[in-house]
């Protein structure tokens, strides 16, 4: 029988593991050094891109195993979705509700701050429809990112850690509705028409997919058959995911808004831990692929990491300024408010998806691509570098004093 699967096939598998097994031993060693994984997975994926050791292991070995190919993408964008599915059955749609007013302002205000920040100073460099899609792409925080830091600095079920994540997701909703709007100015039609129904239209859909999910699969989960289908709440997701894909959103909105919905459900902490596994295997491949697109020797043109730093300062700056007085009026306190603003600093999947687009396009240049690109890793690395630090005096605040009694969080009740 003739073997119809492509071989670049086998050897993207082949990639993906070996990505998987490297970041796995990489960890430990990361993590003893005080820095989040993320930055090891970033740094293992630049290592191992073609334009680095990945493109002389291809010349030795004598095939292209380590290139970036659709089927690697595949399974980044599986690890992707898993990431924002967790962080979804992480606080579920009782912990949206709590966030509130605040979680959306923050994140309105936080997207907007560095957008204009951004068109404001790359306006005088480029031309007007590459500064607004460089001014989204710094806008966008990496809920991908935010999501593996609020796991691995065991702040899943802390309110800080549910008001990151939340504000996050609103983030993601906000960036798209940005770029929606820039694409219409880009397109040629800057009426004021055109960019009110596009926001409208954005707002209005991710409402509806979310009262309908919280509505409907918490429901059809009840029924014995369907409930004792242990892959059913990972059908809901795709499924989910494919209809916001269908309507121009993010996969990660839906697999996040899968994860509030099914967080509610009777199968809410089976599927959390069936989730724990599969991110055990997949959970770092989206930011090792993200590593092994940066072209390395980028860091040899000098211009290109000069506004490249630029754009990360005010990516981070316009960020973290805008999001904290949000979060200091929510959780109170300072390390708190701290952590979070910190914690959306990150950038990543939809600052790479704007530069992709722009990129296919002609709007932006490989040079514009690749400030993105090291926007995006400078501010992950600073951003997870704080959070970490953050979080961990988070932790020891909320350990038990010596009498045995956790000291509540300010607002907390029985503090």
């Amino acid at each position: 029988m003739p073997n119809i699967v492509p071989v670049a096939a086998y050897y993207a598998l082949a990639e993906v593991f070996v990505f998987l097994a490297v970041a796995e031993l990489l960890h430990p060693l990361a993590q003893r050094a005080g820095l989040p994984t993320i930055v090891s997975d970033l740094a293992l994926g630049i290592i191992l891109s073609v334009s680095a050791l990945g493109g002389l292991l291809n010349t030795l070995v004598g095939a292209p195993i380590f290139v970036v190919n659709s089927y690697v993408l595949v399974f980044a964008d599986f690890s992707v979705v898993l990431l924002l599915f967790a962080a979804g059955l992480g606080g579920g749609f009782s912990g949206l509700r709590r966030a509130g007013g605040w979680a959306v302002a923050a994140a309105i205000v936080g997207d907007l701050v560095p957008f204009g920040l951004t068109l404001a100073v790359f306006s005088r460099f480029y031309s007007l429809d590459a500064s607004l899609l460089l001014a989204v792409a710094s806008a966008a925080t990496s809920s991908a990112v935010v999501a593996s830091l609020v796991r691995s600095g065991h702040l899943t079920s802390h309110r800080a850690g549910e008001f990151l994540m939340n504000v996050a997701a609103l983030d993601d909703v906000v960036a798209l509705v940005l770029l929606s709007v820039a694409l219409t100015i880009v397109g040629g039609r800057v009426d004021v028409l055109s960019v009110t129904g596009s926001i409208l239209e954005s707002i209005i859909a991710w409402i509806v997919l979310l009262l309908a999910a919280v509505l409907i699969f918490p429901r059809l989960l009840r029924v014995r058959h369907i409930r004792d289908a242990q892959a059913m709440p990972f059908l809901f997701l795709f499924v989910l995911v494919v209809v916001v894909v269908s309507l121009g959103f993010s996969a990660v909105i839906g697999a996040f808004i899968a994860g509030l919905a099914i967080a509610e459900s009777l199968v809410a902490s089976r599927t959390r831990a069936m989730t724990d596994v599969l991110l055990i295997l997949f959970g770092s491949l989206f930011f090792v692929v993200t590593g092994a697109q940066f072209d390395f020797h980028l860091f040899l043109e000098l211009d290109v990491i000069t506004l490249a730093c630029v754009l990360a300062a005010l990516a981070a700056a316009g960020k973290a300024l805008a999001v904290w007085p949000f979060a200091r009026r929510r959780l109170g306190g300072e390390t708190e408010p701290a952590a979070v603003a910190v914690g959306m600093i990150p950038r990543g999947e939809i600052g790479l998806l704007v530069g992709s687009i722009g990129f296919t396009t002609g709007i932006l240049t490989s040079a514009m691509l690749g400030e993105i690109l090291l926007m995006s890793i400078i501010t992950t690395v600073a951003g997870g570098y704080g959070f970490r630090r953050l979080a961990a005096d988070i932790r020891r605040d909320d350990a038990p004093l010596d009498g045995g009694v956790a000291r509540a969080a300010p607002g907390d009740p029985g503090g």
